[in-house]
């Protein structure tokens, strides 16, 4: 054999490793037998798992929004014992006031539900796309703020933010 033959074989054998490696790589099925390949029994379990993590979760959901709805309405007893007069002189008797909690880690999502079940807001997706607006996004500040249904949602956006009025 002559070195041109020898050179293009080495460069076949270099090709094919080479093909077999990126399908491999890249879970590819390119005709070979493959191994005992049980992806669709894996990928059908692991289905079933998300499922069962997902009602899990909106389960925990549901529970942490009774939980903080319970302790809202009890800050707002205790919040409306303390200040009495106040309210009395400085609001109207159809304008709601809640003490709305941020802690951290809290998600619009939750920030909307409180203030829907506080009865400050009639709709919490709005609030919910509010606060995940760019302007707002990232930008909830820890402590405790006073808020009424006088209020609107961008008052109320920028007072959890912190963003200038």
């Amino acid at each position: 054999m002559n070195k041109s033959a020898i050179r293009a074989f080495g460069i076949a054998l270099f090709l094919i490793g080479a093909l077999l490696a990126l399908a491999d790589r890249f879970d590819m099925n390119i005709g070979l037998p493959a191994v005992n390949s049980s992806t669709d029994k894996d990928v059908e379990a692991l289905q079933k798992k998300l499922e069962m993590a997902n009602k899990e979760l909106a389960s925990f959901k549901k529970q942490a929004t009774q939980q903080t709805a319970t302790k809202d309405s009890q800050d707002d007893d205790t919040l409306n014992e303390t200040h009495e007069v106040d309210k009395e002189t400085d609001t109207p008797s159809d304008k709601t006031t809640m003490t709305l909690q941020i802690y951290s880690g809290i998600t619009p999502y939750i920030v909307a539900q409180k203030l829907e079940d506080g009865g400050i807001i009639e709709n919490s997706v709005e609030m919910e796309l509010l606060l995940a607006n760019a302007k707002y996004a990232r930008s909830l500040q820890i402590g405790a703020y006073e808020v009424n249904s006088s209020m609107s949602l961008e008052e109320i956006a920028k007072l959890i933010t912190g963003k200038k009025q």
